[in-house]
């Protein structure tokens, strides 16, 4: 699995919820108050993304979190921070 900022790769690993969540952890590093999370195509029940605002809710308990179904095919989740 490879996790992306802003087109380059900062992350890769053998988990695809490990990465996602290091991508988040790295993206919040600089601060925000929200963070949207795109479930894609090969998210379909959407079990990545709910994973992903389970941790933020535990890591970073101050900010919002929005889920969206957005059926993409090749990424499993994008993720954008407010």
């Amino acid at each position: 699995m490879l996790g992306a900022i802003a087109g380059d790769f900062v992350v890769v690993g053998h988990d695809l919820v490990g990465v996602a969540q290091d991508v988040l952890g790295r993206l919040l590093g600089g601060g925000g108050e929200m963070v949207t999370l795109v479930s894609g195509a090969d998210d379909a029940a959407g079990a990545l993304a709910a994973s992903c605002a389970d941790w933020l809710e535990e890591q970073h308990p101050t900010v919002d979190v929005v889920v969206y179904d957005g059926g993409q095919e090749r990424y499993p989740l994008l993720v954008a921070v407010e």
